[in-house]
């Protein structure tokens, strides 16, 4: 789609891209295609797709799953969306809040499912945090979303960091290919990335008590540059002394910066402490 086109159907349904909804549509055709081809849809899966917007991307996931269900919070876009429903019979959407929408209840009879999105980028974090913890997970979910934050995601230890650990937790991450801000419009002030995390595997770690885990893990990287021992005393008011030898008991550096840690190790960590 070029601009013109894009400018076109935005004057038709009287529309135009709302920065608080954070939206930028995207324009490239190929990078449209190339999100189908990095979720691996089959005709046997439903998708569920976050912020359809314009639906260009929900045309194309459309032809290839099963069935297409699009939560889209601003409902200015149904008009679009109604289009595309009479085209595609295999496509539904509801006008919601993915945050605070049932799509459990709504994706019900479709043992399978895979999210696909371009979503906003000041949720993502919650984004995928709603999908990889979810009771019944997604076999995979393909983003796009800020460059930046796709490196984060699928950081090594040594540079893991808070959004790293949730994903890789229960999920193998890749990043697909960089986006360049011109293929967007409005162009955004960085450059995107596809990323793809895989969960058809099944949980990667045990994880014996999940609460307790994110508390620890969000305690330290509070104070990311910060030597372990000093976050766990301060941020958890632990005595000293216990965090000395929890820390020797799971062979971590009391020196450590959290970001240096491994998950096998914030595992182990968090199974000895009481919090």
């Amino acid at each position: 789609m070029t601009i013109e086109q894009l400018k076109a159907l935005l004057h038709k349904y009287n529309l135009r891209p709302n920065k608080t909804f954070g939206q930028n549509f995207l324009l490239d055709d190929f990078v449209l295609q190339d999100m189908v081809d990095a979720s691996g849809v089959t005709g046997d899966e439903a998708v569920l797709e976050v912020g359809p917007g314009i639906a260009t991307l929900t045309a194309r996931l459309a032809e290839k799953a099963k069935v297409v269900l699009a939560v889209e919070k601003d409902k200015k876009f149904a008009p679009i969306l109604n289009a595309l429903k009479k085209q595609h019979k295999n496509f539904r959407y509801e006008i919601a809040d993915i945050l605070s929408f049932n799509f459990q209840e709504g994706l019900q009879g479709y043992p399978r499912y895979r999210v696909v999105a371009n979503i906003p980028y000041y949720i993502t974090g919650k984004i995928i945090q709603l999908f990889v913890r979810a009771r019944r997970k997604p076999e995979s979910i393909t983003l796009l979303v800020q460059k930046e934050v796709a490196h984060n995601i699928v950081a090594k230890p040594g540079q893991l960091n808070l959004l790293a650990i949730s994903v890789q937790l229960y999920g193998q991450p890749k990043l697909v290919q960089t986006v360049p801000a011109r293929a967007f419009y409005p162009a955004p002030k960085v450059d995107s990335a596809i990323v793809h995390i895989d969960l058809g595997g099944g949980p990667r770690y045990d994880i014996p008590d999940e609460k307790k885990l994110f508390r620890v893990l969000r305690a330290c990287f509070a104070g990311k540059r910060k030597q372990i021992h000093n976050t766990l005393v301060n941020n958890l008011h632990l005595e000293k002394s216990a965090v000395d030898g929890m820390l020797k008991k799971v062979n971590v550096d009391p020196q450590a910066r959290p970001q240096q840690l491994t998950i096998e190790q914030w595992l182990k960590l968090a199974e000895e402490m009481n919090v």
